[in-house]
Protein backbone atom coordinates (compact mmCIF):
# COMPACT_ATOMS: atom_id res chain seq x y z
CA UNK A 1 0.00 0.00 0.00
CA UNK A 2 2.85 2.40 1.07
CA UNK A 3 6.02 3.45 -0.41
CA UNK A 4 7.74 0.44 1.76
CA UNK A 5 7.20 -3.39 1.18
CA UNK A 6 4.34 -4.15 3.94
CA UNK A 7 2.96 -0.31 4.05
CA UNK A 8 3.61 -0.19 7.89
CA UNK A 9 4.76 3.53 7.28
CA UNK A 10 1.97 4.65 5.19
CA UNK A 11 -0.81 3.20 7.92
CA UNK A 12 1.14 4.92 10.98
CA UNK A 13 1.14 7.96 8.86
CA UNK A 14 -2.96 7.41 8.50
CA UNK A 15 -3.11 6.54 11.96
CA UNK A 16 -2.14 9.40 13.29
CA UNK A 17 -4.11 11.84 11.11
CA UNK A 18 -7.04 9.83 12.76
CA UNK A 19 -5.99 10.12 15.91
CA UNK A 20 -4.86 13.73 16.17
CA UNK A 21 -7.47 15.29 14.10
CA UNK A 22 -6.58 16.43 10.13
CA UNK A 23 -7.79 18.32 7.02
CA UNK A 24 -7.43 16.73 3.55
CA UNK A 25 -7.16 18.70 0.09
CA UNK A 26 -8.89 16.37 -2.55
CA UNK A 27 -7.56 17.24 -5.69
CA UNK A 28 -8.01 16.01 -9.54
CA UNK A 29 -10.45 16.36 -12.21
CA UNK A 30 -12.90 13.85 -11.64
CA UNK A 31 -16.78 13.36 -12.71
CA UNK A 32 -18.86 14.51 -9.51
CA UNK A 33 -20.33 11.34 -8.54
CA UNK A 34 -16.98 9.53 -8.38
CA UNK A 35 -15.57 12.46 -5.92
CA UNK A 36 -19.00 12.00 -4.08
CA UNK A 37 -18.02 8.34 -3.63
CA UNK A 38 -14.55 9.55 -2.38
CA UNK A 39 -16.24 11.50 -0.28
CA UNK A 40 -18.09 9.69 1.76
CA UNK A 41 -15.37 7.26 3.03
CA UNK A 42 -13.81 10.18 4.75
CA UNK A 43 -17.13 10.87 5.96
CA UNK A 44 -17.02 7.25 7.86
CA UNK A 45 -18.89 4.40 8.22
CA UNK A 46 -22.98 4.39 8.38
CA UNK A 47 -22.72 1.66 11.24
CA UNK A 48 -19.75 3.51 13.41
CA UNK A 49 -21.07 3.58 16.95
CA UNK A 50 -21.17 6.13 18.00
CA UNK A 51 -22.41 7.85 14.78
CA UNK A 52 -20.08 10.57 13.11
CA UNK A 53 -21.01 13.74 13.42
CA UNK A 54 -20.52 14.85 9.70
CA UNK A 55 -21.34 18.13 8.02
CA UNK A 56 -21.60 18.86 4.31
CA UNK A 57 -20.68 22.06 2.83
CA UNK A 58 -22.07 22.93 -0.89
CA UNK A 59 -23.01 25.55 -3.81
CA UNK A 60 -25.49 23.05 -5.24
CA UNK A 61 -29.10 25.39 -4.01
CA UNK A 62 -31.02 22.30 -2.93
CA UNK A 63 -27.89 20.57 -1.87
CA UNK A 64 -29.33 17.22 -3.71
CA UNK A 65 -25.93 15.26 -4.20
CA UNK A 66 -24.24 16.28 -0.68
CA UNK A 67 -27.65 14.99 1.05
CA UNK A 68 -26.94 11.58 -0.54
CA UNK A 69 -23.53 11.53 1.01
CA UNK A 70 -24.93 11.79 4.68
CA UNK A 71 -28.08 9.70 3.92
CA UNK A 72 -25.06 6.58 2.79
CA UNK A 73 -23.06 7.78 6.08
CA UNK A 74 -25.01 7.86 9.02
CA UNK A 75 -28.29 8.98 10.69
CA UNK A 76 -29.87 12.80 10.06
CA UNK A 77 -31.03 13.54 12.91
CA UNK A 78 -29.76 17.03 13.97
CA UNK A 79 -27.25 16.35 16.52
CA UNK A 80 -25.44 14.11 13.95
CA UNK A 81 -25.87 15.62 10.27
CA UNK A 82 -26.44 19.23 8.93
CA UNK A 83 -26.22 20.96 5.47
CA UNK A 84 -24.62 23.89 4.68
CA UNK A 85 -25.80 25.76 1.32
CA UNK A 86 -24.86 29.02 -0.08
CA UNK A 87 -27.21 31.45 -1.86
CA UNK A 88 -28.17 35.02 -2.82
CA UNK A 89 -31.18 35.26 -0.39
CA UNK A 90 -30.63 33.46 3.20
CA UNK A 91 -33.52 32.13 5.08
CA UNK A 92 -33.50 31.06 8.87
CA UNK A 93 -31.84 27.58 9.57
CA UNK A 94 -33.91 27.39 12.49
CA UNK A 95 -35.20 24.10 13.21
CA UNK A 96 -38.63 25.81 13.53
CA UNK A 97 -38.48 27.08 9.72
CA UNK A 98 -37.52 23.53 8.03
CA UNK A 99 -39.90 21.58 6.58
CA UNK A 100 -41.12 18.54 9.16
CA UNK A 101 -39.13 15.89 7.26
CA UNK A 102 -37.24 13.34 8.95
CA UNK A 103 -35.77 12.35 5.43
CA UNK A 104 -33.83 15.32 5.30
CA UNK A 105 -31.15 16.88 7.71
CA UNK A 106 -31.35 20.47 9.12
CA UNK A 107 -30.03 22.60 6.61
CA UNK A 108 -28.36 26.09 6.79
CA UNK A 109 -28.71 28.65 4.08
CA UNK A 110 -25.89 31.21 4.45
CA UNK A 111 -26.80 34.93 2.06
CA UNK A 112 -23.49 33.25 0.07
CA UNK A 113 -21.00 35.43 1.44
CA UNK A 114 -17.81 34.22 2.56
CA UNK A 115 -18.05 36.01 6.25
CA UNK A 116 -21.57 34.51 6.97
CA UNK A 117 -20.29 30.69 5.10
CA UNK A 118 -17.61 30.85 8.03
CA UNK A 119 -19.94 31.84 10.82
CA UNK A 120 -22.17 29.33 9.73
CA UNK A 121 -19.49 26.53 10.02
CA UNK A 122 -18.14 27.58 13.21
CA UNK A 123 -22.06 27.66 14.94
CA UNK A 124 -22.26 24.42 13.46
CA UNK A 125 -19.01 22.92 14.81
CA UNK A 126 -19.93 24.28 18.23
CA UNK A 127 -23.23 22.96 18.51
CA UNK A 128 -21.98 19.73 17.75
CA UNK A 129 -19.45 19.69 20.23
CA UNK A 130 -22.25 20.37 22.68
CA UNK A 131 -24.49 17.43 21.52
CA UNK A 132 -21.56 15.31 22.26
CA UNK A 133 -20.48 16.98 25.26
CA UNK A 134 -17.00 17.57 23.71
CA UNK A 135 -16.06 15.62 20.60
CA UNK A 136 -13.84 12.12 20.63
CA UNK A 137 -10.85 12.45 18.16
CA UNK A 138 -12.36 11.78 14.24
CA UNK A 139 -16.02 12.31 15.43
CA UNK A 140 -16.28 15.23 13.36
CA UNK A 141 -16.39 15.08 9.90
CA UNK A 142 -16.87 18.20 7.38
CA UNK A 143 -16.31 17.86 3.39
CA UNK A 144 -16.33 21.20 1.89
CA UNK A 145 -17.08 21.24 -1.84
CA UNK A 146 -17.44 24.80 -2.89
CA UNK A 147 -14.02 25.80 -2.62
CA UNK A 148 -14.06 26.84 -6.59
CA UNK A 149 -17.02 28.64 -6.27
CA UNK A 150 -15.23 30.88 -3.42
CA UNK A 151 -12.11 31.38 -5.83
CA UNK A 152 -14.36 32.55 -8.38
CA UNK A 153 -15.81 35.18 -6.33
CA UNK A 154 -13.08 36.64 -4.52
CA UNK A 155 -9.63 36.81 -4.73
CA UNK A 156 -7.15 34.31 -3.64
CA UNK A 157 -5.49 35.62 -0.44
CA UNK A 158 -9.26 36.13 1.39
CA UNK A 159 -9.86 32.27 0.13
CA UNK A 160 -6.59 31.32 1.45
CA UNK A 161 -7.27 32.94 5.12
CA UNK A 162 -10.66 31.92 5.26
CA UNK A 163 -9.76 27.58 4.56
CA UNK A 164 -6.94 28.66 7.18
CA UNK A 165 -9.48 29.94 10.17
CA UNK A 166 -12.10 26.81 8.81
CA UNK A 167 -9.25 24.24 8.80
CA UNK A 168 -7.77 25.65 12.43
CA UNK A 169 -11.79 25.23 13.99
CA UNK A 170 -11.79 21.66 12.81
CA UNK A 171 -8.28 21.20 14.29
CA UNK A 172 -9.65 22.10 18.21
CA UNK A 173 -12.44 19.50 18.00
CA UNK A 174 -9.83 17.21 15.89
CA UNK A 175 -12.25 16.53 12.96
CA UNK A 176 -11.43 15.12 10.23
CA UNK A 177 -12.44 17.60 7.47
CA UNK A 178 -11.54 17.58 3.25
CA UNK A 179 -12.38 20.19 0.80
CA UNK A 180 -12.30 19.50 -2.88
CA UNK A 181 -10.04 21.09 -5.31
CA UNK A 182 -10.82 19.67 -9.15
CA UNK A 183 -7.44 20.71 -10.27
CA UNK A 184 -4.41 18.48 -11.06
CA UNK A 185 -1.70 17.67 -8.66
CA UNK A 186 1.00 20.34 -10.09
CA UNK A 187 -1.15 23.32 -10.96
CA UNK A 188 -0.13 26.87 -9.78
CA UNK A 189 -3.33 26.79 -7.22
CA UNK A 190 -3.52 23.28 -5.74
CA UNK A 191 0.50 24.54 -5.00
CA UNK A 192 -1.11 27.37 -3.24
CA UNK A 193 -3.53 25.39 -0.78
CA UNK A 194 -1.28 22.22 -0.15
CA UNK A 195 0.53 24.00 2.73
CA UNK A 196 -2.75 24.39 4.64
CA UNK A 197 -3.97 20.65 5.01
CA UNK A 198 -2.33 17.67 6.43
CA UNK A 199 -2.40 15.51 3.03
CA UNK A 200 -3.58 15.90 -0.28
CA UNK A 201 -5.19 13.11 -1.65
CA UNK A 202 -4.85 12.88 -5.58
CA UNK A 203 -8.09 11.26 -7.84
CA UNK A 204 -7.99 9.72 -10.95
CA UNK A 205 -9.60 7.25 -13.07
CA UNK A 206 -8.07 4.24 -14.00
CA UNK A 207 -10.42 1.89 -16.82
CA UNK A 208 -13.43 2.21 -15.04
CA UNK A 209 -12.64 2.19 -11.24
CA UNK A 210 -11.57 5.36 -8.61
CA UNK A 211 -7.91 5.69 -7.66
CA UNK A 212 -6.81 7.52 -4.50
CA UNK A 213 -3.07 8.26 -3.96
CA UNK A 214 -2.41 10.35 -0.77
CA UNK A 215 0.70 12.49 -0.20
CA UNK A 216 1.86 13.63 3.36
CA UNK A 217 2.69 17.25 3.97
CA UNK A 218 5.06 16.79 7.11
CA UNK A 219 6.36 13.11 5.85
CA UNK A 220 8.44 11.96 3.13
CA UNK A 221 5.68 9.93 2.11
CA UNK A 222 3.53 9.05 -0.90
CA UNK A 223 1.22 5.94 -1.12
CA UNK A 224 0.81 3.90 -4.62
CA UNK A 225 -2.58 4.51 -6.28
CA UNK A 226 -4.98 2.72 -4.21
CA UNK A 227 -8.54 1.64 -5.46
CA UNK A 228 -10.87 3.40 -3.26
CA UNK A 229 -13.45 0.42 -2.63
CA UNK A 230 -10.36 -0.71 -0.11
CA UNK A 231 -10.18 2.90 2.27
CA UNK A 232 -6.82 3.39 2.93
CA UNK A 233 -7.54 3.58 6.79
CA UNK A 234 -10.24 0.73 7.23
CA UNK A 235 -13.04 2.67 7.64
CA UNK A 236 -15.15 3.65 5.25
Amino acid sequence: MGPDDDGVSFAHALATLKEQGSALLVVGSVPEEMFADASATMLGDPSADPPRRRLVVTSEPNGSQALERLRETGPLSSEYARLVTRGKEARSASAASQPLDRARPRTHVTDGSISNLGITIAEVIEEFDLFAGGLDPAEFRMAFDCLPTLLSTYDREVVFRFVHAVVAQAREVSGLVHFRLPRELDTELVGLFRPLFDATVELRIDGDSLDQRWHFRDRDLTSDWLPLETPPDGEK
